[in-house]
């Protein structure tokens, strides 16, 4: 199944793309992030980041994309360590050098290349797993016939963005900004100057193009090989990570999403796929005053988007219950199994607690990740448990398989 990846920059996002299900989520520290001015993580942050995907079976991947320079070795490495203490799957990485020291110092990491490495062909591909990345982040400047031959002809994982803001210049080869003001998107502190009101031939905003949507083409993009599809946004707010991610799955799945909630929570006079479809006379598009009355207009009615997490483990759960005896608790999830007592049920006095009525009790985990499996419950003649000790046995064992969960053991 293709996976949505969706971006976090900062922790409210993160709990968005969780909750909303997405099935992997980048995000960036407060150096070397080509958005350096989203909220970002720092280093505590980024171990809690962790916890929470490997609880959700959720994949990280830490954006490392910008240049860097010498001077900037040593605190580099510090970054490269704290992310194989953490435990991310992944890198992303635009300059050579880094992708050296990774290999150095973290080579169980996966390396992927980020878009600014500009890969445009198969054998850009092929050379960016000779280099010994596992992942390209194509163009986004690549038709959708261009992406299908580059997935089809390699043996490297693509992907692919389908939905975020597009640049005039091409991905990694812009110096507009730092021209303008000596901020360079390299850097990750692009000014974007190419959203004022540059005037060419009659035309406002002539350099300012629309955001690209290709949701639609999630299912032809999955059948031409594609691993990854991507949503933009580490600027963005969590309820617009939350309805891309929600529209992506609803697309991957065959179903009808809604376009205007997406143009709503953003966009610049609509929304193009210009490049992806090969129609790119009309892709200018600037955000006015008519989309952002749009954008609040619904970003309450959003946050119910990730107002619970999504249904994503399923939890088992056997209970033997026997008189004078602790309560004897084996819960497994994945590949996590515990094994828990609890204080002895009581004596009946005028009814045994029936088997379903602790099983429907178990079953009550609205609120979290879990859905129930394979719930059982052995209960002796003449016992009974109250409805509050079913109820600590289920927070309980809630509590313990997540904890183990985070920790990855």
């Amino acid at each position: 199944m293709i996976e949505i990846l969706a971006p976090a920059g900062g922790t409210e996002a993160l709990k968005a793309a969780l909750y909303a299900g997405a099935d992997a989520v980048y995000l960036g520290l407060h150096s070397f992030s080509a958005r350096h001015n989203a909220e970002n993580f720092n280093a505590k942050e980024l171990y809690e980041a962790a916890r929470e995907c490997r609880l959700s079976g959720v994949r990280l991947y830490l954006t490392l994309n910008t240049l860097v320079f010498d001077d900037e070795i040593p605190e580099l490495r510090n970054i490269i360590t704290t992310a194989k203490d953490v435990g991310v799957d992944a890198i992303i990485v635009q300059d050579l050098g880094v992708l050296s020291l990774i290999k150095e110092i973290a080579p169980e990491i996966k390396l992927h290349a980020s878009t600014q490495t500009t890969v445009t062909s198969v054998s850009g591909a092929r050379a960016a797993k000779k280099a010994g990345f596992s992942r390209v982040v194509l163009a986004r400047e690549l038709s959708f016939s261009e992406i299908a031959d580059i997935s089809r002809n390699t043996d490297i994982e693509t992907e692919v963005f389908v939905h975020g803001a597009l640049c005039t210049c091409v991905s990694g080869q812009c110096y507009m900004s730092v021209f303008f003001g000596g901020r360079s998107a390299n850097r990750g502190l692009c000014a974007q100057p190419c959203r004022l009101n540059f005037k060419a031939d009659g035309d406002d905003y002539a350099l300012s193009l629309k955001d690209l949507s290709v949701i639609k083409g999630i299912k032809p993009l999955e059948e031409a090989g594609v691993t990854s599809v991507k949503i933009e946004g580490r600027m963005k707010r969590p309820e617009y990570v939350a309805a891309a991610v929600c529209a992506c799955r609803k697309a991957r799945a065959g179903e009808v999403y809604d376009e205007e909630v997406l143009e709503s929570v953003f966009s610049r006079s609509g929304f193009t796929d210009g490049y992806y479809s090969g129609e790119t006379h009309s892709m200018r598009g600037y955000r006015g005053r008519e989309d952002v009355i749009k954008t609040e207009s619904v970003l309450k009615q959003l946050k119910n988007l990730y107002k619970e997490p999504i249904k994503r483990r399923e939890l088992n759960i056997s209970l033997v219950i026997k008189a004078n005896e602790k309560v004897n608790c084996r819960a497994f999830c994945d590949n996590i199994c515990i094994n828990l007592e609890f204080q002895p049920a009581e004596t009946a006095v005028s009814r045994t607690t029936m088997p379903n009525e602790v099983t429907a009790q178990l079953l009550k985990l609205g609120g979290t990740l879990f859905y129930g499996g394979e719930i059982k419950c052995e209960i002796e003649e003449g016992c009974f448990i109250s409805v509050g000790q079913i109820n600590k046995i289920r927070r309980t064992v809630v509590s313990e398989i997540s904890e183990r969960l985070r920790a990855g053991k």
